[in-house]
């Protein structure tokens, strides 16, 4: 089924007003009046050199999962969110590298949990644009507990799943269309030479492969949105043409929130899991050690627009001392998600809660 979406802006209403007639708008949903955090946070978490524990990371990741589920063992807190038939997706983000990104480490976790819920690692699926970053990162093709993945560059994207934005991109190679000019449509006479486009396309792994999808952004900043958070982990990094959505003076407001919302995304995504291990608090989606400190805790919630809340108090926290500016004017696009009922970013309306114990801390 062919999906499309039209962002409401002024940019160039010529190719907006072309393709209202067949577009579907997302529209506002009822949002819970309070949206719970859920975190663990361990001293023991990171060995030497930033190096997860895996025995410990496994324990957090449990207790996050179990919290929010309200369920006594992981099994049965995972199988609540997904059954063994699905092709559970686990959405990693392995551009900041294998500090400041998702580590292999709570993605491990994460698949062992599925495991013990019935799901087999033919049927866990991690995945991200890039194959050389994932490797990078550190996870391997050949990883026992789930089946790597990425987007080819050529054939990875779904030409049946698209959605369009009244904002036009240069394709370079990778985009889906690259090299398919047609030398007749509007963006082509404006384009100068370049071949512009206001059409992106889904990745396959979301549109066809995956039935669910466990989000794990990492807890870093992005020079793009500001936080290369939990609507930017399943938006920027799934779709081709993504470059258009970021530039300024909007910086991916509202187009990750509306992308987001779109139910090729928003229906699919179970839970989310933010990888705080690390804190990157600039330099960010990319990886800049100088920028990284421990921050030794592990997030989970239902509500990604919290999560993303919960994520820029966390890198501006670092931000102010190390005289940068804050990232929070800059991702807009996490209040415009609240506006549209996917969540809550109001501090007011977040309770961050310790898995161990229920105890709500206050902000």
């Amino acid at each position: 089924m062919i999906r499309r979406l039209v962002f409401i802006c002024c940019l160039w209403p010529l190719v907006a007003g072309a393709q209202q007639d067949e577009a579907e708008v997302p529209v506002a949903r009822a949002v819970a009046a309070r949206s719970k955090v859920y975190f663990v946070a361990d001293s023991r978490a990171l060995g030497n050199s930033f190096t997860p524990v895996p025995a410990v990371v496994q324990a957090m990741v449990d207790q996050v999962v179990m919290a929010a589920t309200r369920k006594a063992t992981p099994a049965a807190a995972w199988g609540s969110l997904v059954k063994a038939k699905d092709v559970v997706g686990i959405k990693v983000a392995a551009a900041p590298g294998p500090i400041g990104g998702t580590h292999v480490a709570v993605v491990r976790a994460i698949a062992r949990g599925l495991q013990t819920a019935g799901v087999p690692p033919d049927h866990i699926v991690v995945w991200d644009r890039n194959r050389e970053e994932l490797l990078a990162a550190g996870y391997s093709e050949h990883d026992p507990d789930f089946r790597l993945q990425w987007i080819d560059p050529t054939t990875g994207y779904d030409r049946n799943a698209t959605l369009t934005a009244p904002v036009l991109g240069r394709l370079i190679w990778g985009d889906r269309t690259f090299g398919e000019k047609k030398g007749k449509r509007l963006e082509d006479m404006l384009s100068m030479g370049d071949q512009l486009s206001s059409t992106s396309y889904y990745a396959t792994i979301l549109s066809e492969r995956v039935t669910k999808v466990i989000n794990v952004p990492s807890l870093c900043d992005s020079f793009m949105c500001g936080v290369n958070g939990a609507l930017a982990n399943m938006t920027l990094w799934n779709v081709d043409n993504w470059r258009r959505f970021v530039r300024e003076p909007n910086f991916g407001n509202p187009y990750l929130a509306e992308i987001y919302a779109d139910p090729m995304v928003h229906d699919k995504v179970v839970f989310t899991i933010l990888d705080g291990l690390v804190l990157q608090f600039a330099g960010g989606p990319f990886p800049n050690p100088n920028f990284t400190r421990q921050h030794l805790t592990i997030y989970g919630g239902r509500d990604p627009v919290a999560v993303d809340a919960t994520a820029i108090v966390e890198i501006d926290a670092y931000r102010g001392p190390n005289k940068l500016p804050p990232i929070a004017p800059v991702a807009g696009h996490v209040e415009t998600a609240a506006g549209m009922g996917l969540g809550n970013s109001a501090a007011s309306a977040i309770d961050l809660v310790r898995a161990v114990d229920g105890s709500v801390e206050r902000r």
